[in-house]
């Protein structure tokens, strides 16, 4: 699994779209989430930046040129699908400490204020990351890649409304109505859709292959 994941590294920053988007991504956040709470605007970074860098990875792997290397390796179907889904993880610290020390910058030049590390917003912001992987990664493998974007779109674009709604309206919002950020009840249904979701993309993994 190492090795998956200095590839992953690797391909993260030897990538110039992604690079250009690790450099950008933040002050537009910034610019478009205008949250009444600081905390909630390094929730929405975090999310995001582990969010895309989870699905690039993803995407090369199973439709993009990274399969070809994979495939030609002794590992099954089931546990390259495994290793995707345990490297989202590794997209969450990647996310915490690039966005900690672009914003601690971004705090030290006196651009804006925003938190740059905040340890509750890094514990809801899991739940979340796991909930749209769980989605996402096996629309992937099931459909054509014009479709699973138009899916990709919609999810991320509703995300972000939600954040910006959050952001102009705060308590009175719908995501603060519906009580999504208190109690447990997120978290175990973010772990009840990721272990579904992960046993749904090995199957689909296995036939794909075939």
């Amino acid at each position: 699994m190492l090795a998956v994941l200095k590839k992953d590294l690797i391909l993260l920053i030897s990538n110039k779209r992604e690079l250009i988007f690790m450099l950008f991504y933040i002050p537009f956040l910034i610019f478009t989430v205008d949250s009444y709470d600081p905390k909630m605007l390094y929730f929405t970074i975090i999310v995001t930046f582990a969010y895309f860098t989870s699905l690039s990875s993803f995407y090369h792997d199973i439709d993009g040129k990274g399969k070809y290397i994979l495939n030609s390796l002794p590992i099954t179907a089931r546990r390259i699908v495994l290793y995707k889904y345990a490297s989202i993880f590794f997209h969450l610290v990647i996310s915490i400490v690039y966005a900690g020390i672009y914003l601690w910058i971004i705090n030290l030049a006196g651009i804006t204020i925003v938190d740059y590390f905040n340890i509750e917003m890094i514990f809801k912001a899991i739940p979340i990351v796991m909930l749209i992987i769980s989605i996402i990664f096996p629309a992937y493998i099931l459909f054509e890649p014009r479709i699973a974007q138009i899916i990709n779109m919609l999810v991320f674009l509703g995300f972000l409304i939600g954040m910006v709604n959050l952001g102009a309206l705060g308590e009175k919002s719908f995501i603060k109505m519906i009580g999504i950020f208190q109690g447990n009840s997120l978290t175990y249904l973010a772990i009840i859709m990721y272990l579904l979701s992960l046993l749904l993309s090995m199957v689909l993994y296995q036939k794909k292959d075939l």
